[in-house]
């Protein structure tokens, strides 16, 4: 199978298509359980940001939320008050479920895409919070969509609020053609252990429906959103495509 796709292609947002892969949950759980995408490091990063940044009771919107595994461990001793989980993956918020049980801050889980529910179709439409994580999501829209984001989750944060920005990140002056080609060699030389098949439905997936931004075009995305704050570089991989940023809302 080609992993490059013709040049020109145009993404279109179909949620319901990325969501097909992700209802494969146990895939992409083996991928978080191998931190083949530096989960870990990311959460410890998030962490420390919010005990520096936000010491005091705050909520949060977890944008593709998945199953919310990390939530409990990252969040434990923190401030977090309210939780609020959003992914278009079904079979991801039923497991989400199970892993929130019993947790010391309220959560409520959305069926939706992250769009959607930063329009305010779905769910509280006039609700705002001290924390937007977006981990692994915005990176399967198209630009004019990535830049509608970015203007939606600054006016869904409060006041010095933080919009914490995890995802897979091309070089500058990259193209698409050239990450993709990158990412997928990543794959199959570092993803050792992985059947095959999953290998496969993997790459499919990515070829299909990744188109990630270099760091310098999503900063400047945000910029024109309104964070006027220089953003946070918080953790970098050692492969250098996984990445958290943090982007803040001006007092």
């Amino acid at each position: 199978m080609s992993t490059t796709p013709n040049r020109g292609h145009d993404p279109q947002h179909a949620p319901e298509e990325a969501a097909r892969w992700f209802n494969q949950w146990h895939v992409y759980r083996s991928i978080v359980d191998a931190d083949w995408m530096a989960h870990r490091g990311i959460f410890s990063a998030i962490r420390d940001w919010v005990l520096m940044r936000h010491p005091g009771p705050f909520t949060l919107a977890d944008l593709g939320c998945g199953d919310a595994g990390f939530i409990k461990p990252t969040f434990d001793g923190t401030g977090l008050w309210a939780y609020m989980g959003v992914d278009a993956s079904e079979a991801a918020l039923r497991e989400a479920r199970d892993q929130l049980a019993g947790a010391r801050f309220t959560a409520e889980l959305l069926e939706s895409d992250l769009l959607t529910f930063l329009r305010g179709d779905v769910g509280p439409a006039a609700q705002t919070f001290d924390i937007i994580l977006a981990s692994y999501a915005v990176h399967h829209l198209p630009a004019p969509e990535k830049q509608e984001f970015f203007r939606l989750a600054h006016e869904r944060l409060r006041s010095r609020g933080s919009l914490l920005f995890a995802d897979v990140f091309r070089r500058d002056g990259e193209s698409r053609e050239d990450y993709l080609g990158r990412y997928v060699g990543m794959m199959r030389q570092a993803w050792t252990g992985m059947p095959p098949e999953h290998v496969a439905s993997t790459v499919e997936h990515v070829v299909q429906r990744d188109f990630p931004e270099s760091g310098e075009t999503i900063s400047g995305m945000a910029r024109e959103a309104g964070f006027r704050e220089p953003p946070r570089e918080l953790f970098r991989d050692a492969t250098e495509f996984h990445r958290l940023v943090a982007f803040t809302k001006e007092a």
